[in-house]
Protein backbone atom coordinates (compact mmCIF):
# COMPACT_ATOMS: atom_id res chain seq x y z
CA UNK A 1 0.00 0.00 0.00
CA UNK A 2 1.49 3.71 -0.81
CA UNK A 3 2.99 5.45 2.13
CA UNK A 4 1.02 8.34 4.16
CA UNK A 5 3.14 10.60 2.60
CA UNK A 6 2.39 9.85 -1.10
CA UNK A 7 -1.25 9.34 -0.92
CA UNK A 8 -3.32 11.53 -2.55
CA UNK A 9 -6.01 13.18 0.01
CA UNK A 10 -8.88 15.17 -0.72
CA UNK A 11 -8.51 17.69 1.95
CA UNK A 12 -4.89 18.42 0.65
CA UNK A 13 -6.45 18.66 -3.33
CA UNK A 14 -7.32 21.42 -5.15
CA UNK A 15 -8.46 19.64 -8.26
CA UNK A 16 -10.95 20.50 -11.48
CA UNK A 17 -14.01 18.27 -12.59
CA UNK A 18 -13.21 16.75 -16.09
CA UNK A 19 -15.89 15.10 -16.83
CA UNK A 20 -18.85 12.92 -15.56
CA UNK A 21 -17.98 8.96 -15.81
CA UNK A 22 -21.43 7.56 -14.93
CA UNK A 23 -24.08 7.77 -12.06
CA UNK A 24 -26.03 5.60 -9.97
CA UNK A 25 -27.93 4.78 -7.25
CA UNK A 26 -27.13 7.49 -4.67
CA UNK A 27 -24.14 8.34 -6.31
CA UNK A 28 -22.14 10.01 -9.23
CA UNK A 29 -18.42 9.26 -10.51
CA UNK A 30 -16.23 12.13 -11.87
CA UNK A 31 -13.47 12.15 -13.45
CA UNK A 32 -10.83 15.01 -11.80
CA UNK A 33 -7.45 16.55 -12.26
CA UNK A 34 -5.20 18.07 -9.93
CA UNK A 35 -4.48 21.34 -10.49
CA UNK A 36 -0.76 20.54 -9.48
CA UNK A 37 0.53 18.18 -11.87
CA UNK A 38 -2.86 17.07 -13.34
CA UNK A 39 -2.90 13.83 -12.77
CA UNK A 40 -6.27 12.01 -13.27
CA UNK A 41 -8.63 10.44 -10.54
CA UNK A 42 -11.65 9.73 -10.15
CA UNK A 43 -14.04 11.09 -8.04
CA UNK A 44 -17.26 9.32 -6.32
CA UNK A 45 -19.82 11.63 -4.66
CA UNK A 46 -22.60 9.71 -2.41
CA UNK A 47 -25.81 11.74 -1.28
CA UNK A 48 -27.82 11.01 1.40
CA UNK A 49 -30.83 13.29 0.84
CA UNK A 50 -32.90 10.37 2.23
CA UNK A 51 -32.55 8.48 6.16
CA UNK A 52 -32.78 5.22 3.86
CA UNK A 53 -29.53 6.71 1.52
CA UNK A 54 -27.58 5.59 4.93
CA UNK A 55 -26.86 2.55 2.50
CA UNK A 56 -24.86 4.16 0.22
CA UNK A 57 -22.99 6.27 3.05
CA UNK A 58 -22.39 2.55 4.84
CA UNK A 59 -21.40 1.49 0.79
CA UNK A 60 -19.12 4.17 0.94
CA UNK A 61 -16.98 3.64 4.07
CA UNK A 62 -17.03 -0.38 3.55
CA UNK A 63 -15.35 0.68 0.23
CA UNK A 64 -12.52 2.89 1.52
CA UNK A 65 -11.82 0.34 4.67
CA UNK A 66 -11.73 -2.61 2.30
CA UNK A 67 -9.64 -1.33 0.00
CA UNK A 68 -6.79 -0.47 2.48
CA UNK A 69 -6.64 -3.87 3.44
CA UNK A 70 -5.53 -4.45 -0.21
CA UNK A 71 -2.15 -3.73 -2.71
CA UNK A 72 -2.49 -5.30 -6.19
CA UNK A 73 -2.07 -4.07 -9.61
CA UNK A 74 -5.67 -5.94 -10.85
CA UNK A 75 -7.36 -4.18 -7.83
CA UNK A 76 -8.62 -0.49 -8.19
CA UNK A 77 -7.01 1.97 -5.23
CA UNK A 78 -9.16 3.88 -3.11
CA UNK A 79 -7.02 6.65 -1.41
CA UNK A 80 -9.66 8.53 0.12
CA UNK A 81 -12.98 9.25 2.16
CA UNK A 82 -14.34 12.86 3.10
CA UNK A 83 -17.89 12.12 5.45
CA UNK A 84 -19.83 15.37 4.27
CA UNK A 85 -21.78 17.00 7.40
CA UNK A 86 -24.39 19.75 7.49
CA UNK A 87 -24.09 20.57 11.65
CA UNK A 88 -24.09 17.24 12.91
CA UNK A 89 -26.09 15.28 10.13
CA UNK A 90 -24.29 13.25 7.61
CA UNK A 91 -25.47 14.27 4.23
CA UNK A 92 -22.68 12.52 2.26
CA UNK A 93 -19.72 11.48 1.18
CA UNK A 94 -16.80 11.64 -1.32
CA UNK A 95 -14.47 9.07 -2.34
CA UNK A 96 -10.73 9.57 -4.46
CA UNK A 97 -10.68 6.68 -6.74
CA UNK A 98 -7.65 5.51 -8.97
CA UNK A 99 -8.76 6.89 -12.33
CA UNK A 100 -9.17 3.49 -14.73
CA UNK A 101 -9.14 4.44 -18.06
CA UNK A 102 -10.84 1.68 -20.02
CA UNK A 103 -13.91 -0.15 -20.18
CA UNK A 104 -15.72 -2.38 -18.51
CA UNK A 105 -16.02 -6.24 -19.66
CA UNK A 106 -19.85 -5.75 -20.18
CA UNK A 107 -18.77 -2.92 -22.51
CA UNK A 108 -16.45 -4.62 -24.81
CA UNK A 109 -17.94 -6.12 -28.28
CA UNK A 110 -17.21 -9.46 -29.00
CA UNK A 111 -14.32 -10.17 -26.80
CA UNK A 112 -11.80 -12.90 -27.92
CA UNK A 113 -12.19 -16.08 -26.03
CA UNK A 114 -8.58 -16.29 -25.56
CA UNK A 115 -8.18 -12.71 -23.83
CA UNK A 116 -11.18 -13.60 -21.81
CA UNK A 117 -9.15 -16.62 -20.28
CA UNK A 118 -6.32 -14.05 -20.20
CA UNK A 119 -8.91 -11.11 -17.90
CA UNK A 120 -9.83 -14.36 -15.79
CA UNK A 121 -6.57 -15.45 -14.64
CA UNK A 122 -5.79 -11.93 -13.88
CA UNK A 123 -9.32 -11.46 -11.52
CA UNK A 124 -8.43 -14.94 -9.87
CA UNK A 125 -5.26 -13.59 -8.83
CA UNK A 126 -6.78 -10.46 -7.62
CA UNK A 127 -9.40 -12.36 -5.82
CA UNK A 128 -6.83 -14.97 -4.07
CA UNK A 129 -4.87 -11.96 -3.21
CA UNK A 130 -8.38 -10.17 -1.49
CA UNK A 131 -8.92 -13.47 0.25
CA UNK A 132 -5.49 -13.85 1.53
CA UNK A 133 -6.31 -10.32 3.42
CA UNK A 134 -9.51 -11.55 4.59
CA UNK A 135 -11.80 -9.18 2.35
CA UNK A 136 -14.54 -10.54 0.03
CA UNK A 137 -15.87 -8.41 -2.96
CA UNK A 138 -19.39 -10.01 -2.83
CA UNK A 139 -20.89 -8.70 -5.82
CA UNK A 140 -18.44 -9.78 -8.12
CA UNK A 141 -19.75 -9.32 -12.43
CA UNK A 142 -19.09 -7.84 -15.55
CA UNK A 143 -19.62 -4.44 -14.67
CA UNK A 144 -17.69 -4.75 -11.96
CA UNK A 145 -14.44 -5.71 -13.91
CA UNK A 146 -12.61 -3.27 -16.02
CA UNK A 147 -9.70 -3.72 -18.53
CA UNK A 148 -7.78 -0.30 -19.35
CA UNK A 149 -6.40 0.60 -22.71
CA UNK A 150 -2.70 -0.46 -21.49
CA UNK A 151 -4.26 -4.36 -21.24
CA UNK A 152 -4.50 -4.70 -17.33
CA UNK A 153 -7.55 -5.89 -15.43
CA UNK A 154 -8.95 -3.57 -12.59
CA UNK A 155 -11.34 -5.20 -10.19
CA UNK A 156 -13.41 -2.19 -8.73
CA UNK A 157 -16.75 -1.49 -6.21
CA UNK A 158 -16.33 -3.26 -3.38
CA UNK A 159 -18.94 -1.26 -1.96
CA UNK A 160 -21.13 -4.41 -1.17
CA UNK A 161 -17.46 -6.10 0.00
CA UNK A 162 -17.05 -8.08 3.40
CA UNK A 163 -14.04 -7.40 5.47
CA UNK A 164 -13.61 -10.30 8.12
CA UNK A 165 -14.37 -9.87 11.74
CA UNK A 166 -16.13 -6.35 10.69
CA UNK A 167 -20.08 -6.92 11.15
CA UNK A 168 -22.49 -6.41 7.93
CA UNK A 169 -26.20 -5.62 8.67
CA UNK A 170 -26.75 -6.06 4.81
CA UNK A 171 -25.66 -8.79 2.42
CA UNK A 172 -26.48 -7.26 -1.42
CA UNK A 173 -25.64 -8.80 -5.30
CA UNK A 174 -26.89 -9.17 -8.03
CA UNK A 175 -29.80 -11.46 -9.08
CA UNK A 176 -28.06 -12.70 -12.56
CA UNK A 177 -24.47 -13.46 -10.42
CA UNK A 178 -25.57 -14.29 -6.61
CA UNK A 179 -25.07 -17.51 -5.05
CA UNK A 180 -27.92 -19.20 -3.66
CA UNK A 181 -26.50 -18.71 -0.16
CA UNK A 182 -25.40 -15.34 -0.52
CA UNK A 183 -29.21 -14.41 -0.88
CA UNK A 184 -30.84 -16.88 1.45
CA UNK A 185 -28.24 -16.91 4.53
CA UNK A 186 -27.02 -13.40 4.50
CA UNK A 187 -23.72 -14.97 4.11
CA UNK A 188 -20.49 -13.52 1.62
CA UNK A 189 -17.48 -15.54 1.87
CA UNK A 190 -15.21 -16.77 -0.33
CA UNK A 191 -17.25 -19.78 -1.50
CA UNK A 192 -19.79 -16.97 -2.64
CA UNK A 193 -16.86 -15.30 -4.52
CA UNK A 194 -16.44 -18.61 -6.65
CA UNK A 195 -19.36 -18.81 -7.40
CA UNK A 196 -20.14 -15.00 -8.59
CA UNK A 197 -16.60 -15.66 -10.79
CA UNK A 198 -18.66 -18.73 -12.21
CA UNK A 199 -21.66 -16.80 -13.15
CA UNK A 200 -19.11 -13.92 -14.95
CA UNK A 201 -17.46 -16.67 -16.55
CA UNK A 202 -20.43 -18.21 -17.83
CA UNK A 203 -22.18 -14.84 -18.86
CA UNK A 204 -18.91 -13.89 -20.95
CA UNK A 205 -18.01 -17.24 -22.49
CA UNK A 206 -21.54 -18.19 -23.66
CA UNK A 207 -23.65 -14.61 -23.72
CA UNK A 208 -26.16 -16.06 -21.60
CA UNK A 209 -26.91 -15.20 -18.00
CA UNK A 210 -26.45 -18.95 -15.85
CA UNK A 211 -29.57 -17.79 -13.74
CA UNK A 212 -32.18 -15.39 -14.61
CA UNK A 213 -32.58 -14.45 -10.64
CA UNK A 214 -32.14 -15.49 -7.49
CA UNK A 215 -31.59 -19.08 -7.24
CA UNK A 216 -33.13 -20.82 -4.34
CA UNK A 217 -30.83 -23.45 -1.98
CA UNK A 218 -32.06 -27.04 -2.88
CA UNK A 219 -33.89 -25.95 -5.96
CA UNK A 220 -32.79 -28.26 -8.67
CA UNK A 221 -31.63 -26.74 -12.19
CA UNK A 222 -30.54 -27.52 -15.95
CA UNK A 223 -27.56 -25.60 -16.58
CA UNK A 224 -26.60 -25.87 -20.06
CA UNK A 225 -22.79 -26.93 -20.58
CA UNK A 226 -20.80 -23.67 -21.85
CA UNK A 227 -19.20 -25.67 -24.73
CA UNK A 228 -22.49 -26.46 -25.81
CA UNK A 229 -23.17 -23.26 -26.06
CA UNK A 230 -19.59 -22.10 -27.26
CA UNK A 231 -17.96 -25.15 -28.44
CA UNK A 232 -14.40 -23.00 -28.72
CA UNK A 233 -14.46 -23.71 -24.81
CA UNK A 234 -11.94 -26.80 -23.67
CA UNK A 235 -13.77 -29.32 -21.60
CA UNK A 236 -10.96 -28.13 -19.03
CA UNK A 237 -12.59 -24.47 -18.53
CA UNK A 238 -16.27 -25.73 -19.30
CA UNK A 239 -15.90 -27.89 -15.98
CA UNK A 240 -14.48 -25.38 -13.62
CA UNK A 241 -16.99 -22.93 -14.72
CA UNK A 242 -19.45 -25.28 -14.34
CA UNK A 243 -18.05 -26.62 -10.38
CA UNK A 244 -18.14 -22.86 -9.82
CA UNK A 245 -21.96 -22.83 -10.32
CA UNK A 246 -22.67 -25.66 -7.59
CA UNK A 247 -25.37 -24.86 -5.62
CA UNK A 248 -23.78 -26.47 -3.39
CA UNK A 249 -20.82 -24.40 -1.80
CA UNK A 250 -19.04 -27.47 -0.54
CA UNK A 251 -18.91 -28.88 -4.10
CA UNK A 252 -17.36 -25.47 -5.79
CA UNK A 253 -13.56 -24.88 -6.16
CA UNK A 254 -12.38 -24.21 -2.80
CA UNK A 255 -10.49 -21.42 -3.58
CA UNK A 256 -9.03 -18.63 -6.25
CA UNK A 257 -5.52 -20.20 -5.92
CA UNK A 258 -7.38 -23.42 -7.51
CA UNK A 259 -9.50 -21.44 -9.78
CA UNK A 260 -5.93 -19.56 -10.97
CA UNK A 261 -4.23 -22.90 -11.32
CA UNK A 262 -6.78 -24.77 -13.46
CA UNK A 263 -6.83 -21.35 -15.65
CA UNK A 264 -2.92 -21.38 -15.91
CA UNK A 265 -3.72 -24.89 -16.90
CA UNK A 266 -6.01 -23.60 -19.79
CA UNK A 267 -3.80 -20.87 -21.09
CA UNK A 268 -0.93 -23.49 -21.63
CA UNK A 269 -2.81 -25.94 -23.77
CA UNK A 270 -5.15 -22.86 -25.31
CA UNK A 271 -1.28 -21.66 -26.52
CA UNK A 272 -1.02 -18.45 -24.86
CA UNK A 273 1.42 -18.54 -22.32
CA UNK A 274 3.07 -16.04 -24.68
CA UNK A 275 0.57 -13.87 -25.65
CA UNK A 276 -0.55 -10.36 -24.48
CA UNK A 277 -3.91 -9.22 -23.20
CA UNK A 278 -4.73 -6.32 -25.25
CA UNK A 279 -6.17 -2.91 -24.41
CA UNK A 280 -9.66 -2.19 -23.99
CA UNK A 281 -9.44 -0.37 -27.63
CA UNK A 282 -7.49 -2.87 -29.61
CA UNK A 283 -10.52 -5.54 -28.45
CA UNK A 284 -12.95 -3.76 -30.09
Amino acid sequence: MASASTTPTLSSMKYRVVNTLGSGAGSTILQIADKNGGKRYALKTVRKQEPEDEIYIDQARTEYEAAQKLNHPAIAKVYDIKIKKSWFRVVGADLLLEYVDGKTLDEIEAPELSQLVLMFSQVASAMAHMHRRGVYHGDLKPSNIMLTKAGQVKLIDFGTAWVRGVDKNRVQGTPQYIAPEQASEKVVNERTDVYNLGATMYRMFTGRFAQPDIPRPGAERKLAAVNKINPRVLSKLNNLVLACLDLNPEKRPAGMFEIRETLSAVIKEMGLEEVELKGADEED
